[in-house]
């Protein structure tokens, strides 16, 4: 692939359409090496210029994002983060729904092992809070696939129950109790009794008798679940995954795959970030489709 067939591709991948570009997503396949670099430059231009992207309607960093993922770039991981750190006003137009539905996956499949990045995310309170419940989701990505390195998730999430790491509205809390649930929460019960009595967890996020119901399962039934629901949220098949952006408007030819639900974790979707500018193109173009 020469350098203008190169550029043909990526125009493509950045006009807004309704049409999703599988035939172009199957020839990026096809050129991983060629591509890599062009992609991560397309991330990097987001990281730098999010607002630029929205005002312009640029596209793609959706593909660039989801292609990287499943190619598992590490080159790609801090500029991903450092592309979903922006502020909550260009986040939520530049990258819709994939905040809470993708950013796991992304920031799971590019880390190469290493979650320092990914733990910064959660403990940056400047940064938009999906983006820092969904770090928390891809920790438990980690402790899923890699069981020796419990202990080190839940040990990390547990130092973060002071009261200062968000503010008590914040679903921030909520993720938090749910995403110790999700990894067992046996050894962390004193500590999210306390955030229940301190009132910082929201009523309706998670209750305490979610908590019980969890802390009455065996260790080794919460990992094979935790490995199963991970499992479900990073398909295999990229086209299955980034043809149900709701830019792509596929409702209504068939039905998205079906994925096991953990209501108890997952925020709702009436408390997404949405954008409330309904005319902003770039926010109906990069939003995803609400899976659940």
């Amino acid at each position: 692939m020469n350098d203008s067939e190169i550029q043909t591709l990526l125009a493509k991948f950045d006009l807004l359409s309704s049409t999703y570009l599988r035939d172009e997503v199957d020839e990026a396949l096809n050129h991983q090496e060629a591509l890599t670099p062009h992609l991560l430059r397309i991330i990097e231009d987001a990281a730098e210029n999010p607002l630029r992207q929205v005002l312009e309607e640029h596209n793609a960093h959706v593909y660039a994002a989801t292609l990287l993922s499943h190619f598992r770039e590490p080159a790609a991981h801090l500029p991903l983060v450092r592309a979903f750190s922006v502020a909550p006003e260009p986040l939520a137009d530049l990258w819709g729904d994939m905040t809470t539905e993708t950013l796991p996956t992304l920031l799971y499949n590019t880390c190469d092992g290493s979650i320092e990045a990914i733990k910064e995310l959660v403990v940056n309170r400047t940064i938009d809070q999906y983006v820092r419940c969904a770090a928390m989701e891809a920790l438990s990505y980690v402790a899923a696939f890699e069981p020796s390195r419990r202990d080190e998730v839940v040990q990390f999430l547990q130092g973060l129950f002071t009261g200062e790491e968000a503010d008590r509205e914040s679903y921030f809390w909520g993720n938090l109790a749910a995403t110790l649930c999700d990894l067992h929460p046996g050894d962390s019960m004193e500590i999210i009794r306390k955030a229940f009595d301190d009132k910082i967890v929201q009523p309706g996020f998670i209750g305490w008798g979610n908590v019980e119901v969890a802390s009455e399962l065996s260790r080794e039934a919460t990992q094979e679940s935790l490995q199963t629901w991970v499992k479900a949220r990073m398909p295999a098949d990229i086209h299955g995954y980034i043809s149900w952006f709701a830019e792509f408007h596929q409702e209504e030819l068939e039905q998205p795959p079906q994925q096991p639900e953990k209501p108890e974790k997952k925020i709702k979707p009436e408390n997404k970030k949405k954008s409330g500018d309904t005319k902003n193109k770039a926010a109906k173009k990069a939003r995803k489709k609400n899976r659940r």
